[in-house]
């Protein structure tokens, strides 16, 4: 019988650690949903409205016998891939995320200045790939998404500037086994 107990929205989790998190390779992944993360797991900010998108994908190959009848499919592909865009480009660690570890120097903020975000993106930093964590929850029902082995896939990385939107970094992981 259908019941409404085994539905559940994509709401990001509250709390203080964040609902989408990136830690560096080599981090160890939570095996369950309530395990507190270890503090390299690094929150993302804000995620736009549109919220996250996984897709999975597959083909297939036709083998045909020689009447053109098709009697078997075999996979030839398969991918999986996560889409989301981050709202908080002031973010350090969103910035590190989108330009690369190395690229990002992030200078705290003194007496007379804030908060300074240094980018030297050549484009060819490409870090290794990186553990991350979705986690939604509706009411006490709480969903943590565990993506061990993910990279940075974004082939386009537009930013646009406008007065009347947020700034937003485009950002597409190519999840592997």
């Amino acid at each position: 019988m259908p019941t409404n107990k085994n539905v559940i929205t994509g709401s990001p989790k509250g709390g203080t650690t964040g609902y989408l998190l990136r830690a560096v390779a080599g981090t160890a992944t939570p095996t369950d949903e309530k395990t507190t993360l270890a503090a390299a797991y690094k929150d993302q900010g804000y995620v736009s409205e549109d919220g996250v998108e996984r897709a999975i994908t597959k083909a297939y190959e036709t083998i045909r016998d020689m009447g053109g009848n098709e009697v078997l499919k075999t996979r030839s592909e398969h991918g999986v891939s996560v889409k989301f865009s981050l709202l908080e480009t002031l973010n350090g660690d969103t910035a590190k995320t989108v330009y690369g570890d190395a690229a990002v120097t992030v200078t705290p903020a003194t007496s007379t200045a804030g908060t300074k975000i240094a980018v030297a993106y050549k484009g060819d930093e490409i870090d290794s790939n990186s553990p991350w964590v979705l986690e939604t929850a509706l009411g006490g029902k709480i969903k943590r998404y565990v993506f061990p082995n993910a990279q940075l896939a974004t082939e386009d990385q537009t930013v646009t500037l406008t007065g009347k939107d947020a700034a937003m970094f485009p950002v597409e992981l190519t999840l592997y086994p």
